[in-house]
């Protein structure tokens, strides 16, 4: 079987009132469905405030610091302070990634153009790929990520779910026109991801799942829509595999627990 990583997961104590996935369980979910690894992302933290939530889904990661990859979180709204907690938090290596979520949030980056061109700036020079949840409008469309990635070309850019189900053509049109933009492939149908692959290319599409805050059900229903899709098994070992560890550069950087805080060396 091709090997996994899912690039779209949540690792949080809770989602307001109800208790989400331990990291004890979620790695047994992971285990029981094959997976190697998993990037994770707060849920709470986009609501509340960043850096208590940065530090808890560190220390949650770190129980499993070979198979959960966390992601770090911060408000664009505050300014230079949320670049200031970013560039925190990625000067330890274990956070690999960028997760904003701009309809929870309720920013347009649009709207806050300098603080994002700031932002763009440190994961470029982290080289660390931003995550963003799109496919909702009115702050999170396919097109608004999208822009994200021509406002600064050396970023690398995911649409956190490959357009969802509303844009999956113009996400696959976009893809293929902008060099720095990924899809991942997370909640689309098996034939979305073939038009999403035909049009874009396996090498920028990638596999994710979303769970982790509704129990493990999710994961093997979303591996199932990659394995459904009419692809050939070099296509897919890059969605399931080759392109996220490319993207979070797993061959050049080892999953361990460098630091039990953010804001250690990268």
């Amino acid at each position: 079987m091709t090997r996994i990583i899912d690039f779209h997961a949540h690792l949080d104590e809770r989602w307001f009132h109800v208790p989400c996935d331990s990291p004890s369980s979620m790695v047994a979910t992971l285990d029981r469905f094959e997976v190697e690894a998993a990037c994770v992302f707060t849920i709470m933290g986009f609501y509340e405030d960043c850096i208590p939530h940065n530090e808890a889904l560190l220390r949650r990661a770190n129980e499993y610091p070979d198979r959960l990859i966390p992601f770090v979180t911060v408000d664009p709204k505050l300014g230079r302070a949320a670049v200031d907690e970013l560039e925190r938090c990625l000067a330890n290596p274990r956070f690999r990634g960028i997760k904003f979520h701009p309809w929870l949030q309720a920013f347009a980056s649009s709207m806050l153009r300098d603080t994002m061109m700031d932002i763009l700036h440190v994961a470029a020079q982290h080289q660390v790929p931003i995550l963003l949840h799109d496919g909702t409008p009115p702050y999170s469309t396919t097109y608004q990520v999208a822009d994200l990635a021509r406002w600064s070309p050396e970023t690398t850019i995911v649409l956190g779910h490959a357009g969802s189900a509303d844009y999956v053509s113009p996400a696959a049109q976009l893809i293929r026109e902008i060099p720095n933009l990924y899809g991942c492939f997370c909640g689309p149908r098996p034939g979305d991801l073939e038009h999403l692959v035909a049009l874009g290319g396996a090498e920028k599409i990638i596999f994710g799942s979303d769970f982790g805050a509704a129990g493990w059900r999710l994961l093997p229903e979303r591996i199932d829509n990659v394995t459904e899709a009419k692809l050939t098994p070099a296509e897919l070992d890059l969605i399931l595999y080759g392109n996220s560890v490319r993207l979070l550069k797993l061959d050049e950087f080892l999953l361990t627990a460098t630091a039990s805080s953010a804001g250690g060396k990268r």
